[in-house]
């Protein structure tokens, strides 16, 4: 019985050999193969791959955004470079990024108008603060969507172009140059969406996932809304500005949630409670405006002033009558309380009613 056994195994043994003698040539070709491949790849490219796997294998979302973010720029500021050499490129990216610089100061201005209730005009410095703070996810933002909308129209030109080369073009050589442009162009269609999702995850401190599945059902929901008709539509928004007001908190839950602000641990002064409220702030919006508020009253405000105010209070003068008073009071949303009032000085006295 134990020859038997011997013989067995020994067979066994001699058949797991042959085939595996039998796979190397497949193995040694595979592997060519993949070198092969790997070496025809540009750096860009190679990059691409890298993101890939590190989002497929590992799971890890903010390195694959990282990795794509370097093969953007190692791909496209050649690009950019050649555009800018020309003429009619210089005045295209003059008018891209004036463009975004314009809604840059318009939103800016909205949010000092938002922190201090007053009209930016009055907070020159603070506004352009703000630019300063708004201006890096604006660009960045605009600039990934462009390369998304580029990504979709990419396939069509491709297409054209091929279509067109039989008639003596030789405008396909803007494409030969790389390997496999139009699984590349999907490649990095699909990066740029991680990217872009990955960066109003950051700035808003939301999950990825979470923050796909917003886009998605507001798009789902957008598009079933443009197939009803105008009276539905209507029905529609009735019944969900009454959603987004059930979800707003009552007046005795903002009052609640205002003193909350103003809660300070034992033993805590007034600087450390300032960074512990702007660390506990959630997403990049609203920290920006616990920072403008605090540059209007650190750096804009007066700390001396010919009208009348309290000492712990810095002030701005709007106009000859009318002060705007700001107090350090952590009982509000950004930590000052913005008041105005009537300048009290000595040839000015207060009206009486």
């Amino acid at each position: 019985m134990l020859r038997y056994l011997k013989i067995a195994k020994w067979r066994a043994n001699k058949q797991f050999k042959q085939q595996q003698k039998s796979w190397q040539p497949h193995q040694v070709k595979l592997l060519s193969h993949i070198k092969s491949i790997w070496f025809n790849l540009n750096t860009a490219q190679k990059l691409y791959l890298l993101a890939l796997i590190s989002l497929a294998i590992f799971k890890l979302t903010w390195l694959c955004a990282s990795i794509t973010i370097v093969a953007l720029i190692v791909e496209f500021w050649p690009k950019f470079n050649q555009l800018w050499n020309s003429l009619a490129g210089k005045a295209l990216i003059l008018v891209f990024y004036a463009s975004i610089a314009n809604f840059v100061l318009a939103s800016a201005s909205g949010i000092v108008n938002e922190v201090t209730q007053v009209s930016a005009n009055h907070f020159n410095y603070t506004h352009n603060f703000a630019t300063l703070l708004y201006l890096p996810p604006w660009t960045l933002g605009i600039t990934l969507a462009t390369l998304l909308g580029l990504q979709l129209i990419l396939p069509f030109y491709i297409i054209v172009l091929l279509l067109i080369k039989p008639f003596g073009s030789d405008r396909i050589k803007f494409i030969s140059q790389s390997y496999s442009p139009l699984l590349t162009a999907l490649t990095r269609f699909f990066l740029a969406t991680v990217v872009f999702v990955s960066l109003i995850a950051f700035i808003d401190e939301k999950p990825p996932e979470k923050v796909l599945n917003d886009i998605v059902n507001s798009f789902e929901n957008s598009q079933s809304l443009a197939n009803k008709s105008p009276a539905e539509q209507e029905q529609a928004i009735e019944k969900l500005s009454e959603q987004i007001e059930k979800k707003l908190p009552s007046s005795d839950n903002d009052s609640a949630q205002t003193k909350t602000f103003g809660i300070r641990l034992e033993g805590e002064d007034e600087n450390t409670q300032t960074v512990r409220q702007f660390l506990d702030t959630k997403g990049y919006f609203e920290r920006s405006k616990r920072l403008i508020a605090m540059f209007a009253y650190s750096y804009e405000a007066d700390s001396y002033s010919r009208c009348k105010k309290s000492t712990e209070s810095k002030s701005i003068e709007l106009n000859d009558y009318e002060i705007i008073e700001i107090t350090p009071d952590q009982s509000m949303p950004y930590g000052y309380q913005f008041i105005v009032r009537a300048c009290e000085s000595a040839g000015i006295s207060a009206t009486k009613h």
